[in-house]
This record gives structure tokens, sequence and C-alpha cells, in this order.
């Protein structure tokens, strides 16, 4: 079963002037806030830290500067170190053990002045160079910055998967193929090129801001009123939307793990709680548990369908129950990033809740079976009487105006969607064959990417994809180590992508 966090180890060591409480006070509370600052540390996340001192050094003081950094209430184990040949002298050794997001290759250890010789392999992760009061952890006491809101020091910065160019400037490689986004191996709807073409003598005028023509035509393909619509800049930026207008502090978002990372974003952001629970056995959303899992404070609950990274999905039948379950107050928000891939035939129809008035939203994006990622169009269908609030916190003219002409005419391309499919579900079936030869588990999906395990720790074949020109996405972004992520591509770049995966793997 995949899971999420995860307790790491964070490194650390500084060297001090003098046997002095205040030498050692301060250089601990600046090792200790180094830490937490380059990793985005909360109090709360850290389980202990154990310090060590060299036996020139009092054991007694390392634990006033943890203090004085803000750790009033985290476990601290102070001791002398064993002397060991060739040890600097006068330096203070810290392991802070914590719960976070990070996986391994994203820990940042801190070797610090002098210090930075017991690790030079981590050295340029913390040397001094990194100063302090450009690190988001900062206060602002000492009146150098404006005081920040403590809350966005939860936000983990989105990682995207690497761009061709990217690798082109650090392997030298020429041909280069990307199968880590998700995006449609086809290239954007024609249709929708031949619109952009013609539009772009109309770049000096800003765009519709209510989507006027965009609106219409999804409102009539969907039979749901315009007023339901809420348009963004990608669904990313209708999730933060949905942020913005119901959370504060104190609501609960709750979700599984892994999955997209906007939803704790959204949560984050607002200084609300992320209540995050494993998947179920088949790696889609465990409905039965969350149903369980809802509480007074629960203000939105977000449902990735199918889920991103796994490709899984939950049916009709559990979101019928589930939704039974619901509290009024709750809201309830079905991600469907990659509906148009769909062809399991007991996948919910979840707009007709929406239809119903439920406090229901279903989002979805021209990103993936459109092929106009790089426009960022995406959409949410609510209620009336949720669109109405959402709308009070859109920015005016968040949708570009070559976005809406090319979403508007992508959206009657059905040749292209109807090829994207044909490619997407021959392109799956194969990619099944050949990971089963090299016997390796993956997940059926119902996207356009297939999530499968290694078995061991994945970054080695990443590593060796990237040098034969190959970008698939890493499960260590998704806290899940020994995984892969691949998009289906076309036929050639599905070919290539196996042919370079059984030379990663030695085979």
């Amino acid at each position: 079963m995949l899971s999420f966090p995860v307790t790491r180890g964070i490194r650390g060591a500084i060297t001090v002037e003098a046997n002095a409480k205040s030498a050692i006070t301060k250089a601990t509370c600046r090792l200790t806030q180094m830490m937490m600052a380059a990793n985005q540390v909360r109090a709360e996340d850290i389980a202990c830290i154990i310090f060590t001192v060299t036996d020139d050094l009092d054991a007694a003081f390392p634990a006033a500067g943890a203090r004085q950094a803000g750790l009033t209430d985290t476990p601290l184990l102070c001791t002398n170190e064993i002397p060991v040949p060739d040890s600097l002298p006068r330096c203070i050794r810290a392991l802070m053990l914590l719960t976070t997001n990070l996986g391994l290759t994203e820990m940042r250890h801190i070797y610090l002045g002098e210090a930075a010789s017991l690790r030079p392999d981590w050295a340029a992760q913390g040397d001094a160079e990194i100063d302090i009061k450009s690190l988001a952890y900062k206060s602002s006491e000492d009146g150098k910055a404006p005081s920040y809101r403590k809350a966005i020091l939860d936000i983990a910065p989105y990682q995207p998967g690497k761009p061709i160019s990217e690798l082109q400037r650090e392997k030298g490689v020429s041909d280069v193929i990307k199968l880590a986004s998700n995006e449609n191996p086809l290239g954007p709807s024609p249709k929708a090129v031949a619109a952009l073409e013609e539009a772009l003598g109309g770049l000096h005028i800003y765009p519709d801001g209510s989507c006027f023509e965009l609106r219409r035509a999804l409102a009539q393909r969907m039979a749901v009123d315009e007023s339901q619509l809420i348009f963004g800049n990608g669904s990313d930026e209708v999730i933060k939307m949905l942020g913005l207008t119901f959370l504060e502090p104190g609501d609960e978002v709750l979700f599984c793990q892994p999955t997209f990372s906007e939803y704790a974003f959204a949560a984050h952001l607002m200084g609300a709680t992320c209540r995050v629970l494993s998947l179920a056995d088949d790696y889609a959303y465990d409905l039965e548990a969350m149903a369980l899992a809802i509480n007074p404070a629960t203000k939105l609950v977000f449902i990735c369908n199918p889920n991103n990274p796994t490709g899984a999905y939950v049916r009709e039948d559990a979101v019928r129950e589930f939704l039974a379950k619901v509290p009024d107050g709750v809201l309830v928000v079905f991600d469907e990033a990659y509906y148009e891939y769909v062809t399991a035939p007991d996948y919910p129809d979840s707009l007709k809740y929406v239809r119903e008035g439920r406090n229901v939203v279903v989002l979805r994006t021209f990103s993936k079976v459109y092929g106009l990622a790089g426009l960022r169009v995406g959409y949410g269908i609510a209620p009336k009487h949720l669109a109405e609030l959402v709308h009070r916190v859109r920015e005016p003219f968040n949708v570009n105006g070559l976005a809406q002409i090319g979403a508007l005419a992508a959206l009657s391309d059905e040749e292209h969607v109807a090829k994207s499919r044909l490619t997407n579900s021959s392109g799956k079936a194969w990619l099944y064959k050949e990971l089963s030869k090299l016997g390796l588990m993956y997940i059926p999906t119902e996207t356009n990417f297939i999530f499968f395990d290694l078995g061991h720790d994945s970054e080695t074949v990443f590593q060796r994809l990237l040098e034969q020109g190959v970008i698939v996405r890493s499960g260590s972004v998704f806290g899940c180590p020994t995984w892969l992520r691949v998009t289906i591509g076309t036929f050639e770049e599905n070919e290539r992508f196996i042919n370079s995966l059984r030379k990663a793997l030695g085979e």
C-alpha cells in the first residue's frame, strides 16, 4: 500500500568560536533555523532533535539555542560525542527527526562554515552562502522584513515534470521525449491551432472577462446553466478559488494520498488543516474511510477521480453511498481532469449531483485530451449557490483571450478527441504487455498515464532514463520512492520508453 507522509532525518553541523554559552547558543539557534527553513519545517512537524558536541564543548547549552529558535515544546537530547580522530574542534552536530512530504533526494542537510568539510557532498546545500534571511522561516522581529502569514510555511512548492529544454542543457541530449506530465502526445487540436493563428492580431485587446462564448458552448454540452461554470487559469486556479471562498483557519480539508498536490496547497494557503488518509487497496480513493473521517471541522473534501498518480477510479455505487453520508455543510469536489480518457462503464456521473443542487463541484480541464496544457484553461461546474460565491474571489481576466479561443475551437474538434482516445487505449494495452514482460507491477489506469512499481528505489532508473533522453515522473515526488509514472505516448514514444527502460534496468 502506498503511504504518505513519512518520517525523515535531517542532518546538520556547525562550529563555534569558543566553549561559551553565548557562542554555543547562537550557533545552535542558527543551525536549527537553517535546517527548518531549508526544508520548510514547522515546529510541530519535529519529533525530536539529537544534538552531539565534541568533547571540547559543554553539552548543556545546545538546547538553549534550539529553544531560542522557537522549539519550546520539542523534545531535545544533548550529549558529548565519543572522540573521533581528525574530528573538527568545537563542533555541534544535529539530527532532526520529523514528519515530512519531502523525498530522500529532496532533503537539505545543512553543514555550515568549517563544518562543511565533514560532508562536502552535502555542504553545497547549506554552506555559508545561504543566508537565513533569504529563507521562508525567518521571523521579522528585527524589522528588516515585513511579517508574513506563518501558514505559508506549510506550502511545499509545486514540482513540475522536468522540461525538455532543461534536460538538453543538463545532459547535452538533443533527442528528448517527455512522458512526465500527462500531455497529449498528438499535440493540440488542429482546430485550436487554426483559430489561434487567426486571433493573433487581437492581442492588444483585453479578454472577455466572463468567457461568454466558451461558457455558452460548455453549458449547452453539459446541460447546465451558464452561471454554474467557473473558469480558471487551469483547474489549479479553480481549486485555489475554492480554498479562498470556503476555508478558514480551523477548517479541515480531507483527501487521500498520494494524489494531486494542489489540494494541500489550497488548505495551507488559507491556514486550514489537511486530514490525509491512505488510498484503498485498489489504489483509488477510500470513500468508506473518508466518510468515517468527516467531523465537525471538515469543510472541503477532494476526490481525485481517476486519481493522479495511480490512475485508479472510484465507482458510481461507492460515490452514491459516500454522498449519502456527507453532512450538508461539507463541500465535495470531484477532480476529473482525465474524464475524457475514462472508458469504465461504472464511472460515476458526478454532474447529476451538481444538477440536483448538492454541495458538489466537478473540475475538468482542456490541458489533457484537448492538448492545450500550454494555454491553461480549466473549469468547475457547481450549483448556482456555490458558483456565485466563488465568482467573488475570481480575478478579472483570469483566462486569457487566446486560451478562450483555443478552448472553444478544441471543444468542437471531435476528430482530434477520438484520435487521442484511440492512441491512448492502444498505447495503454501495449505498455501493459511490455511492463508485464519485465515483471513489473502496474496499476490499471483510466487515464493517459501508468503508475508502476520497480520494487526498489527508482531514482537510479529515473536518472538512467534521463541520460537516454526519456523524461518520466519520479514516484518520490508523491512519496512513493519505488514507483515511476509514465505518460502514454505515441507508439514510437512508447517503444523508445520500453527500450530505454530495459537498458536502465540492466536487461
